[in-house]
């Protein structure tokens, strides 16, 4: 493959990069006034216990921020701890650029201390009106600002031998009004926001290129994705626009292209290029609008090219992997947990895992403890559910239609879970469901042909456990996991049934296994765990057979430490703070279990309308929902399970474009009930409202700032016979008004096209 790479380029933030490019003049916010903490050089102290950015040459020519001295004791950046607000005048004499004069683009050059950091910057007009503009910051110490998307991530080395990061960062202003002021927030808790400049551009017809960024998506082994930052500096609504790459060393592949950038807006093209040779040369990144040629712009960008062909298996070549595009679109997703756990299937209702059972049955301060006792008896062992197991009603049609009814676009399923009984044909031990189980099966092969075979629609993935708990060979002190097992009552040891003489559990049966499964083609290796690992070698091999095929493919970040890592997995746990990169939210139907919990009541499990808003939630803020259910021991799926699995289809079959063809709304993600995205083509901005509404008039409040123009037409997805009426308030939020014929606590999505 050859791999783009080029400095990253911060147009608005005026960062040190080998060519300025030509944007036009920035303007400089004065914020001298108000620089209380020093976070470079010798005697900084950026985060209140002694670490700052270690740069003793950090002035240079087109450096945008006003930095006094690395070398003195002079303060170089805002940090709100008090209680006021810090309100930055833009109409004083010392801010005479901006002065009576629209604005097309904020930049802000920040960082956090102690993160992450959500907090809302107000632009204020001269009409009274504002805009707030909801900032999420991961920590300046965050090991993934690398693979941020959402802003620029410049990374630096720290006093502390660490990398901290710097963000440019776009504040929305609105091109039509004459601001006057900028409100950054006191921050009252530990988690604080550092500011060190703040840079204006002047409204004018143009569709600016704020940054351009390699990434190292590849669509097959020759093609990668160029990531383009466009800015509409317009008071206008700039429609149709392209971005072409062009150098001698790069041939284009396929045009950036966007249907629509609001005024003040900012978006994200992709344009897919092909490098040709080693080299380095200058390149030119253009934007033209075809709706209007005068909004176009050329830049110079140094662009370096370097040849690799595979990658290898260390850790610093599959740590270049990334997230493919499909998954991030794919936005739901339906997890399977079944196994040997399916036949004991018990822990107390949402408090803990039902596929730990074996693990909890051992401890004697676990319910499990005295459970299994009274149940099974003291000598009955874990293994000994092998006999009671019987898969009569497993149905991988049955199971897939459900997975496709719900609207989902992937399923993960479950290979092998700490017990360590693989559901798979491996030839490295006969602890699998082919030597164990009579008849013998493989569940995973059984499930994928069907899948690739009635529905080629639904991308697969894998679950596997990298540790296991009782494995004899297993041993990892950072865990405190390790084998043989016991029994918990006598204290004895017992078989490891199926288990093989082997000498390193790594080598010998957890990587050959991880081999095995990639046999099965899968889009997604699923890891859970982490733990003792030699993972790039079996990422190396599944990333190089992936590329050679033209696939795209993805594992998540519990594959162990150093190795690859697409995106971050969050279980079980509410968001507040947007995660640094593409994330994927996961839980079950059942309040609190992945594998099939028989002591869950059906009215115990998660009600529809809450996990269509996790899914929303999730997609509101960048990532996507995977979504769990458990089957029994028979390979019945739960009807509770179902009937949420079909009530999510269901509401998705009628708003799904607001899911599927969205990504998330740069300005804010939320609005108190409300929630926001956009369409990938910029023409639309879809709200969803968790309020229960009742029948008759009903009035939504927005003050989270949108596009909306004179002819904007708003639906309701939900039911397109509903008539939705809208005005301006006073304070510059908008009103929206309409009659329902019914109560419903349904969400509901409303669409804002302006260019329908």
């Amino acid at each position: 493959m050859l791999l783009l790479l080029y400095t990253i380029l911060v147009a608005c933030v005026g960062l040190h990069h080998a060519s300025p490019l030509d944007r036009g003049d920035p303007v400089h916010v004065n914020i001298d006034r108000w620089l209380n903490n020093k976070a470079f050089g010798a005697n900084a102290d950026f985060d209140g216990v002694g670490t700052y950015f270690e740069l003793d040459s950090f002035q240079h020519p087109e450096l945008l921020v006003q930095y006094k001295s690395s070398t003195s004791d002079i303060h170089d950046n805002i940090q709100p701890s008090t209680a006021n607000h810090v309100v930055i005048p833009l109409q004083q004499q010392q801010q005479a650029a901006v002065r009576n004069v629209t604005l097309g683009a904020l930049y802000m050059l920040v960082s956090s201390s102690h993160g992450p950091c959500t907090l809302d910057i107000t632009v204020t007009y001269r009409d009274a009106t504002k805009d707030k503009t909801t900032l999420s910051l991961p920590d300046w110490q965050d090991r993934y600002t690398n693979q941020m998307e959402r802003y620029q991530a410049i990374q630096y080395p720290l006093s502390n031998s660490n990398q901290g990061a710097l963000f440019s960062v776009p504040i929305f202003v609105n091109p039509s009004k004459v601001p006057v002021s900028v409100t950054i927030p006191s921050t009252a808790k530990e988690a604080a926001i550092h500011i060190f400049a703040i840079t204006a551009y002047i409204a004018r017809p143009t569709l600016f290129i704020a940054s351009i960024r390699p990434t190292r998506e590849w669509i097959n082994d020759q093609h990668q994705v160029v990531q383009v930052n466009l800015h509409n500096l317009n008071s206008k609504w700039v429609q149709n626009a392209r971005v072409h790459v062009s150098s001698s060393q790069v041939s284009m592949m396929e045009v950036g292209y966007i249907k629509a950038i609001a005024p003040g807006h900012t978006r994200s093209v992709r344009v897919i290029v092909r490098a040709h040779a080693n080299a380095t040369s200058n390149g030119l990144v253009s934007v033209q609008s075809t709706h209007d040629s005068s909004n176009g712009m050329v830049i110079k960008a140094p662009l370096s090219l370097q040849t690799s062909t595979r990658f290898a298996s260390t850790s610093t070549s599959v740590q270049q992997h990334r997230s493919p595009n499909w998954l991030k679109q794919s936005k739901f997703g339906i997890f399977i947990h079944w196994g040997l756990y399916s036949v004991p299937s018990w822990a107390p209702v949402g408090k803990s895992y039902a596929e730990w059972y074996w693990w909890r049955m051992n401890h004697k301060d676990d319910a499990a403890f005295d459970y299994h006792r009274q149940h099974y008896g003291e000598n009955f062992e874990y293994d000994d559910f092998l006999a009671q197991w019987r898969p009569t009603e497993f149905d991988p049609p049955s199971w897939l239609r459900l997975v496709d009814q719900s609207g989902a676009k992937y399923f993960v399923f479950t290979t092998k879970h700490h017990d360590g009984i693989a559901l798979f044909d491996t030839h490295v031990t006969d602890r699998s469901t082919m030597h164990l189980l009579q008849p013998n099966r493989d569940f995973v092969k059984e499930l994928m042909d069907v899948a690739e075979r009635e529905y080629p629609q639904l991308k697969r993935g894998l679950y596997f456990s990298l540790p296991e708990w009782y494995h004899p060979k297993y041993k990892d002190d950072s865990l405190g996991w390790q084998g043989p097992p016991v029994n918990p009552y006598t204290g004895y040891r017992v078989p490891y049934t199926g288990s093989r003489t082997i000498h390193d559990f790594v080598n010998e049966l957890q990587v050959p296994q991880f081999q095995e499964l990639v046999q099965y083609k899968p889009d997604i290796l699923w890891c859970d765990i982490g733990g003792i690992h030699n993972s790039s070698v079996w990422q190396s091999n599944y990333f190089n057979q992936a590329l050679g095929s033209g696939k795209q493919v993805a594992v998540n970040d519990r594959c162990g430490d150093s190795s690859a890592s697409d995106f971050t997995t969050i279980e079980y746990k509410a968001v507040t703070d947007t995660p640094t990169r593409f994330w994927e939210a996961t839980r079950g139907i059942d309040p609190y279990s992945f594998g099939y919990n028989r002591e869950t009541t059906p009215e115990a499990y998660a009600s529809a309308l809450d996990l269509i808003k996790e899914l929303v939630d999730a997609v509101s803020r960048g990532g996507n929902f995977l979504l769990n259910i458990g089957p029994k021991a028979s390979g019945e799926v739960p009807q509770p399970m179902v009937d949420r699995l079909t009530s999510i289809g269901t509401w998705l079959g009628a708003v799904g474009e607001s899911i599927f063809n969205s990504v998330p709304y740069w300005i804010a993600s939320a609005q108190d009930e409300l929630r926001f995205t956009a369409s990938q083509d910029g023409a639309s901005v879809y709200v969803f409202s968790f309020s229960e509404h009742t029948k008759g008039h009903q009035t939504i409040e927005i003050t989270t700032p949108l596009p909306i123009l004179h002819d904007t037409r708003i639906t309701l997805l939900n039911d397109n016979s509903t008539a939705i009426q809208w005005r301006h308030t006073s304070s510059g939020s908008i009103s929206l008004e309409f009659n329902l014929t019914r109560s419903t606590s349904d969400i509901l999505v409303f669409k804002m096209g302006s260019l329908l």
